[in-house]
């Protein structure tokens, strides 16, 4: 149970990174993102972060937006 756990918040952490990786890289700000996803700003924010686990749904919005595969965010 405690390695799934490690596993859940290392994935939420990298997936976080991924996103503002690549939305850095694209110049948007979070709230422009949240414009082009659908995805709130603050739950953007609180993603990027890893502070909060992704729904697919919006790990898909967030992928459109970005122009990139899922795959890409969860690498």
């Amino acid at each position: 149970m405690i390695y799934n756990t490690h596993l859940l918040r290392h994935l939420r952490f990298t997936i976080g990174q991924n996103i503002h990786r690549l939305r850095a890289g694209q110049k948007l700000s979070l709230y422009k993102l949240s414009q082009l996803s659908g995805v709130p700003e603050l739950l953007l924010d609180h993603y990027e972060l890893g502070k909060n686990e992704i729904r697919l749904d919006e790990l898909l919005k967030i992928a459109c937006a970005l122009e990139v595969g899922v795959v890409e965010l969860v690498r």
